[in-house]
Parts: structure tokens; sequence; C-alpha cells
């Protein structure tokens, strides 16, 4: 089976020039009409990490949500905006964001997710039960607006890994120590609430993207380009080739297509939309992620060396650290701790999931990758 993944290229968040790409784009999918009924409530989610400037390339660009909700309001539906920000209220976030001006003049209503609805799967996947937000349920449809950003854990953080804004923040942090420093697992669960939220389409803002060690701490980086797709999978694979980036690092591609929720070889992936000079990159910046995945734990020496040498970790930059305690409020396996006013990382409970990294808004938490994870990360590439 073919999936249709659609790329434009913009290079503005200008809206007179930004929204007829926008259309164009989902036209390329067969119209908005094609997805979205009129008299239908429609969940906009985009990627609202945290209180941050459009410009920081942290968070989904205000523009490209409102010339979304824009097409939504004309096909005659009725567009909210929702996510599960890790740090502060929904409200709040959206107006740091610059989401209030235009939600105010097109009358859309935030959607916050503060309840819990267990939804189960069948016996062939692993987990059994995940607890998501109820509210997402509550939509005739699903509209996935995530932002193209690097990601210290999963690689990208694109379709497929935006959707874990469905669980309700307190419950993120306990995911991640579930899953532990086996990133195949996070996948996993990352693929099993795609199943589960099932998203009428996903639109990628990759105008201005953010490179190096994201999705909070890298470096803006001007990309150019709108994506979409109904198949997130094949949206994020196909994003990740346009970067220049090896795909075989994105697993929740890998497993999304083991089971069958979306496609991942480029065989079988259309694409349509403008040419695509200049792509794929060259020179994109990837994160520094964890170069392995064995069982590093114990007492052994030489599983000591080899997790010291060879394993991705977090360290704090004292200088820049402002003492806000905000990693060591949600660090899952609860590896930091203060010590004479400076927060410290226990590094024999440390799981490298980098919420610390992904959470502080002083960039004080840096990615470090020993000499011998680096050399091995060039070879097995």
């Amino acid at each position: 089976m073919e999936s249709l993944v659609s790329i434009r290229k913009c290079d503005t968040y200008d809206l007179p020039r930004l929204a007829p790409v926008v259309k164009q784009l989902l036209n390329d999918l067969g119209g908005l009409g094609s997805f979205i009924q009129r008299g239908r409530k429609v969940l906009l989610k985009p990627n609202l990490l945290r209180s941050a400037a459009a410009s920081s390339a942290a968070v989904t660009h205000p523009a490209v949500v409102e010339a979304i909700a824009s097409l939504v309001i004309d096909c005659g539906a009725t567009p909210f905006i929702g996510d599960s920000p890790p740090l502060g209220n929904l409200p709040r976030v959206l107006s740091k964001c610059g989401y209030t001006t235009f939600m105010e003049r097109l009358k859309i209503k935030p959607a916050p997710f503060l309840e819990k609805q267990t939804c189960e799967f069948p016996e062939n996947r692993i987990f059994r039960k995940i607890d998501l937000a109820r509210e997402v349920f509550d939509y005739d449809a699903v509209i996935n607006i995530p932002k193209l950003k690097t990601h210290t854990q999963m690689f990208l953080t694109l379709a497929v890994k935006n959707l874990f804004g469905a669980v309700i923040g307190t419950d993120k942090a306990a995911w991640h120590l579930r899953a532990g420093k086996d990133y195949e697992t996070f996948a996993t669960v990352l693929v099993q609430i795609y199943e589960k939220v099932r998203p009428a389409f996903s639109v990628v803002d990759g105008i201005l993207g953010m490179e190096g060690n994201g999705p909070n701490s890298g470096k803006p980086r001007q990309v150019g380009i709108l994506a979409a797709s109904a198949d997130p999978v094949a949206l994020d694979s196909t994003v990740c080739r346009l970067l220049g980036l090896d795909t075989a690092r994105m697993l929740t591609c890998a497993v999304g297509q083991t089971q069958g929720l979306g496609v991942a070889d480029e065989h079988r992936i259309r694409v349509a939309g403008d040419k695509l000079d200049g792509f794929p990159l060259i020179n994109f910046e990837a994160p520094k992620t964890m170069t392995v995945t064995w069982n590093l734990s114990g007492r052994n020496p030489i599983r000591r060396f080899m997790k010291n040498q060879l394993v991705t970790k977090p360290r704090i930059d004292h200088d820049e650290c402002q003492g806000c305690k905000i990693c060591l409020e949600h660090c899952p396996p609860e590896a930091i701790t203060e010590r004479n006013g400076k927060m410290i990382i226990d590094y024999r409970k440390c799981i490298s999931c980098f919420c610390c990294h992904e959470l502080c808004d002083n960039d004080a938490i840096e990615i470090e990758q020993p000499l011998l994870g680096r050399l091995l990360s060039r070879i097995t590439r």
C-alpha cells in the first residue's frame, strides 16, 4: 500500500504568503474538506513544549496554526487548540508562544488536557493499557501540527513524537522512567499513542527548524519547508531523508511500519508538491544521542567503564544554572539532587532520558557524548 506525502517550499511566516502555501499543501492530499466536515469539532495539536518565543524554534509557529485554523473555519467546522505542556498551564503557554492574539480574533478556545482515560490495546501490542487525556477523544477529528526539531532521545521529534502531548504532563516522566534507556521501548509507546489518537492528518512546521541538541536547546535552522500527510510514519521518514539523515535512527518509523501502522519504506511513499532543489541537506546537525542500548548496569568494572565511555549523558553548566530546581523536580529516576546550592547528577541513577535538558529554560544542561561514543557512532552509521 502506498502513502502520500506533500512537501511545499516556504521561507516565511508572513501570513498572506504562508496561508496559500498551507492550502496548496492540503490540496495535494485531496483538500481539507476530504478530512473535515461542516459542523464538526476539530482539535489542533501543535508542539507547545514550553513558554517560548516562536523565533526559538522550540514550538510550532503560531502563524502555521492560524493558517490551518482559518481553513477549518472556512470548512464550517470549529477549531480548538490543545496540548499538555510539561511545564506551565496551557493558557499561559499559549500566551507566551504568541497564540493568544489570533485565537481571540478567530474566537478559538484552548483545550487543556486535564483528565485521564485508560486506553486499551489488543494482545499483540507490548503495552496493553496507556492513560491518555480524555479530552483528546472529545473531538470529531485531530489535526497534528508538530515542529521540525531534533531530539536527543528519539533523534527527531516530528509527527509521531508530537502525539506524546496526549499524555497528561504529570505522566510523561513515568513513561520515560518505564522505558529507561531502551529507546525502542519508548518508540513503541509513541507509536501506540498514535494508533489510539489517529489524527486526520499531520502538518510539519519546517520553515524554521531546530538542529543540534533539541528539542529545547538546539539551534534554529532555516529549512524552508512545510510537509503534510495522513500517514505520520511516512511523513516522518520523508522529512528525515530531506534533512540528509539516516532513517534507521528514527525508531518510531521502524516500529510503526513493523506494526502495520504506517509506511517508512521510501519506495512505497509518493511525494507530491514542489520540486525540492537543494534537498536533501548535506550539513544538518543531528543530535548527540546515546550510542548503545546494551545493559550497562551493575557493579562490574568493565560495564562501568563502558558506560562512562560510551553513553551520552546530560551535564549541568553551573555557571548558567539559575537554581530554579525544575530539573530536580522533574527527573524521572530522581537522579538530581541539590548540594551546596548546586544541582548534581548521580549518573548511577541517570537513564539518559534528557528530561532535564528538555525542560531547562536557561540552557544550563548540555549533552555530553564521550569520545569513544562519538567514534562508535561514526563507525556504525
